[in-house]
């Protein structure tokens, strides 16, 4: 495995936005896999990667960072998702990677944020000018998907109120949660999607993955739901992996 760490790719004021790069050993122009860390918009770093393991599989992996909702609100992290996407695509010759086969996956809110680059390619309010930030497949790890914030649906006010800079009851934070919300962005162009969720999730409900699947498989796109029985918000299970491994070979290596 070779390693590039600590790659700028955007500078906003005084930050600097990196990623870190995996390489596969022996393998020439591997696809991609663009992971989207969780932690409520307002936690973690690109430091933990949860897709690594592909790397042994022949996946190429790229962990980003992006602005936390304490520092900058909705829409910086998505902005930041598609500009890291953006950068790589620019400085594609110094990268061994196919940048025509790439995956988005997150967990948690790296999840919502994968999914709304799912649904999203060519919103120009987000991404560079002239830049391509469409994805080739998505893998959404329990990511909300309507952030409207019901009592008996997402419960943390706090975490959505601090994602948005405005009360998620007020009529700005209302429409914050619309924009922010990628089921509204479905309409019949997305890529394949894997979305797994647990059944006893009690920080982010299962129906948020149905939501989302249900929009999906109305426009008639390729979605695959893998539900984890007895699964929280987060679990290891070597199902889950496997699933993950069927969807990746099929959609990139099975071409």
């Amino acid at each position: 495995m070779k390693k590039m760490l600590d790659i700028v790719y955007r500078e906003i004021g005084d930050i600097k936005l990196r990623l870190d790069i995996f390489l596969p050993d022996d393998v020439k122009n591997p696809p991609l896999i663009l992971w989207i860390h969780g932690g409520a918009w307002m936690m973690g770093d690109r430091k933990w990667c949860g897709m690594q393991g592909q790397i042994d599989r022949g996946y190429a992996v790229a962990s980003i960072d992006y602005r936390l909702s304490t520092v900058a609100p909705f829409p910086a992290c998505i902005e930041d998702c598609k500009y890291a996407l953006a950068f790589l695509r620019k400085n594609a010759n110094q990268y061994p990677i196919d940048f025509s086969r790439v995956c988005a996956c997150g967990d948690s809110a790296g999840g919502h944020l994968a999914a709304l680059m799912g649904v999203t390619a060519g919103h120009t309010d987000w991404e560079p000018e002239d830049a391509d930030c469409a994805v080739q497949a998505v893998i959404d790890f329990f990511g909300p998907t309507s952030l409207k914030c019901k009592k008996e649906d997402l419960k943390d006010d706090t975490v959505i109120d601090t994602l948005f800079g405005v009360s998620i009851r007020s009529a700005k934070g209302r429409m914050a949660a619309a924009t922010a919300s990628p089921i509204n962005y479905v309409n019949g162009t997305e890529p394949p999607f894997l979305i797994v969720h647990g059944d006893m999730d009690e920080t982010v409900p299962i129906n948020q993955s149905y939501l989302l699947r249900d929009e999906l498989e109305k426009y008639g796109q390729k979605v695959a739901m893998h539900t984890v029985f007895g699964g929280g918000h987060g679990f290891d299970s070597p199902a889950v992996e496997a699933v993950a491994n069927e969807f990746l070979d099929y959609h990139f290596k099975g071409k």
